[in-house]
């Protein structure tokens, strides 16, 4: 028998439909299968929801701390570039990236030591939440 006709006789054989047929059925997912994927795939899309939201409240708690460390650091090179005699305690506020932060500087002469100021400057923001960060120099 020559390889075509082997073929060929075997396909016609009713019993080769049937394993056919069973292949065909074997070939696709079960709807446990399908089911147990999709419950994977949405496990994952909480987690990757819930980790993007805390990176997004990371960064605007990181904004808030730059814009107030910003706001402190500009008034204090500030202060410390005035005479001893030109610097006074006040206080103003400054939006840096859309952030109010409130600034308040103290001056202490003669403090800690007779001849030395020392000059303080806090800086404070409330969003996300409070905050209030200080700053310490003493100057000659």
């Amino acid at each position: 028998m020559s390889p075509g006709v082997w073929w060929r006789s075997r396909v016609a054989r009713p019993g080769n439909r049937r394993e056919r047929r069973r292949r065909l059925r074997r070939a696709g997912f079960t709807l446990l299968e399908v089911l147990a994927a999709l419950g994977l795939v949405g496990a994952v899309g909480v987690v990757a929801t819930g980790s993007g939201h805390a990176l997004a409240r990371l960064a605007w708690v990181a904004r808030g701390e730059v814009s107030g460390r910003l706001a402190a650091e500009r008034k204090m090179e500030e202060l410390l570039s005035l005479r001893r005699s030109e610097l006074h305690g006040g206080h103003d506020e400054e939006v840096l990236a859309g952030m109010r932060v409130r600034r308040i500087w103290r001056i202490l002469p003669d403090a800690p030591a007779r001849g030395l100021t020392r000059v303080e400057v806090s800086a404070s923001w409330d969003e996300p939440r409070l905050t209030v960060l200080t700053f310490v120099a003493v100057a000659s």
